[in-house]
């Protein structure tokens, strides 16, 4: 038998007030259902009690934008739910999807861009979540200029056209894009063509750059001699980004009039395939890239079909990949302070290619910076945390919210002759009736 005040309190009252509609957190309790339905393609706010499934519902949510007919057999299938989670894993791991949770310590420098010290304690521009993300959606978007016909005998080499941290070697990967050639910085003044075999290469190395790093000859090697006509170049931005992908098209060449520094006098035409992009190595390759200048892949690292989905489109096929960056807690984070000024950039007409697409100057890097169409924004809010009352009105009117509330459905009837459905309803009865509905208890603390 229950204590009689525990009895009283579980009890509902004799009357209870009719349930109040659902409000939209905003408080105006309905939108423009226009307006509403871009909102909810783009950005999107799970809300509800602790306990209703809100983190939970992102894997769902992420797939769904993803490609709902791909996953279509796995999205709400709890039989499924591994499958799904492992799905989910593997497009985070692709950065597909990126996940964060907001806190009072997450700022502007680890949401879009700060300065981190680098192994010379030089402070450089590095990208947080959401600039990294809105960067990979915007390369899925560019078009590339041919389409590439993946042979089995053509081989992928990674190259490095300067520096990127160095503003004096942009004019090298500048040059290159806009005479379709890739220049090789190894060799120095000394043509290599005459060169048939690997001991005339060092020989010629060695004579007329006495004391050098033995790595030139390896260099010029696979510059001159393994690069075949056909083979793709991915052009590195550091070690974890592709910004430019090409397709030898010529023979090697050695340049004594090189409009490059000295060092940059061994050629090679190419057709670019893609320009100016940011592609995460993690989508194309299994392996982060090496620091060497020049290098072959092993075919087995590669993400084949990946390689294809940027290289094989028609030219008149616009369609593109959508990215989800998942937002937990996003009502505990200060959000003047991590948004910025991208705050305005997320709306749907504000995006890069619609109507009032606007761009901004990002403090630290300089880059002008807009928000891509084709990048989701998936948000969870508890409502019995405090700080909703804090939460930002610029960020409530720029998102659609949903409501998750509890499924008393997927309770148990009875355990050891206990009906948990009908006992959990009746405490959430009684706490709606004492507290707020935004206090009551979900279903997966009794799952």
């Amino acid at each position: 038998l229950l204590d009689s005040e525990v009895w009283d309190i579980l009890s509902p009252p004799p009357t209870l007030p009719l349930p109040k509609p659902p409000v939209h957190p905003n408080g105006t309790g309905g939108e423009d259902q226009v307006n509403k339905q871009q909102l909810n393609q783009l950005n999107l706010i799970l809300y509800g009690p602790p306990g209703t499934g809100k983190t939970y519902s992102v894997v769902d949510e992420s797939l769904r934008v993803i490609d709902e007919n791909q996953y279509k057999g796995l999205i709400g299938n709890i039989a499924k739910r591994q499958e799904a989670q492992a799905e989910f894993k593997r497009l985070c791991e692709q950065k597909r999807i990126a996940f964060c949770t907001f806190h009072q310590s997450f700022g502007y420098e680890e949401f879009v861009e700060g300065l981190r010290s680098d192994s010379g304690g030089n402070f450089i521009p590095k990208n947080g979540v959401f600039k990294d993300l809105c960067e990979a959606a915007k390369s899925s978007i560019t078009m590339p200029a041919a389409q590439y016909e993946f042979s089995d005998a053509a081989n992928y080499y990674k190259m490095s056209l300067g520096n990127v941290q160095a503003t004096e070697d942009q004019e090298i990967y500048q040059y290159c894009i806009e005479n379709n050639v890739i220049a090789l910085g190894w060799g120095g003044n000394a043509d290599y063509a005459p060169c048939k075999k690997l001991d005339q290469i060092r020989a010629l190395y060695e004579k007329t750059n006495p004391g050098a790093s033995k790595f030139g000859v390896d260099a010029i090697l696979r510059f001159k001699d393994w690069m075949k006509m056909g083979d793709a170049v991915l052009i590195s931005s550091g070690n974890s980004r592709v910004r430019a992908i090409a397709r030898i098209t010529g023979e090697y060449q050695y340049r004594n009039d090189s409009p490059l520094s000295s060092n940059y006098s061994h050629f090679r035409q190419v057709e670019w395939l893609l320009q100016d992009v940011s592609i995460p190595v993690e989508q194309i390759l299994k392996k982060k890239l090496s620091q060497q200048t020049i290098y072959q892949f092993y075919k087995q690292d590669l993400l084949m079909d990946a390689l294809r989905r940027y290289l094989h489109k028609d030219k008149g096929d616009y369609s593109t990949e959508n990215y989800v960056l998942v937002i937990d807690e996003i009502n505990r984070g200060n959000i003047s302070k991590i948004f910025g000024e991208l705050i305005t950039l997320i709306e749907p007409d504000k995006r890069l290619g619609a109507e009032n697409e606007l761009r901004v100057t990002l403090p630290y890097s300089q880059d002008v910076f807009g928000v891509p169409k084709n990048l989701y924004i998936i948000g969870t809010m508890n409502t019995a945390d405090r700080s909703i009352a804090l939460m930002d009105t610029a960020l409530r009117r720029r998102f659609c919210f949903r409501e998750l509330m509890t499924q008393y459905g997927l309770l148990a009837a009875s355990v050891e002759g206990v009906n948990l459905q009908q006992l959990v309803r009746t405490m959430n009865d009684r706490i709606e009736y004492l507290f707020d509905r935004d206090h009551t208890l979900g279903h997966s603390f009794f799952m």
